[in-house]
């Protein structure tokens, strides 16, 4: 949807502000990421959204970032000699069907309910709080039997 003859409305708009303030965050963001060692993808994603870029968008773009993310670890891991080549082919063969499967799922949902981004941005806030439970209860145990 295009304002007339301007730019999208879920747009960010750039102005003196946000030209300093949403890079500042992307930087903490990106640094917390990097300290706790997930993917960029899972902080920003919801970051995204909470700067008003469209849920589509913010979605493709965390997927992007975590794509990246996990290629490094993988050719990191491969360079040092420690990767094990049948779980990774199990993770790769497990992301590519879940991914397949939920693009799908997520396309109809889209379609049947016509094109309301609400339920990517749901989606998005479901995978980052299981994550963050996940590494919670991780912590937790690691703390406990150690």
């Amino acid at each position: 949807r295009q304002e007339a003859g301007g730019a999208i409305l879920s747009d960010i708009r750039w102005d003196e502000r946000n030209t300093i303030i949403y890079p500042s965050i992307s930087i903490v963001a990106g640094l917390t990421a990097g300290m706790f060692g997930i993917g960029g993808g899972i902080i920003k994603g919801p970051l995204m959204l909470a700067l008003g870029v469209h849920p589509q968008v913010a979605s493709a773009t965390s997927a992007c970032m975590i794509l990246f993310t996990s290629s490094t670890s993988t050719i990191s891991y491969h360079i040092f000699g420690d990767l094990k080549y049948d779980y990774a082919m199990f993770c790769l063969l497990m992301g590519f069907t879940s991914t397949l499967v939920g693009q799908t799922a997520m396309s109809a949902l889209l379609e049947w309910s016509g094109q309301r981004s609400s339920y990517i941005a749901f989606c998005i806030g479901s995978v980052v709080a299981v994550s963050a439970a996940a590494m919670g209860i991780e912590s937790v145990v690691a703390i406990f039997y150690s």
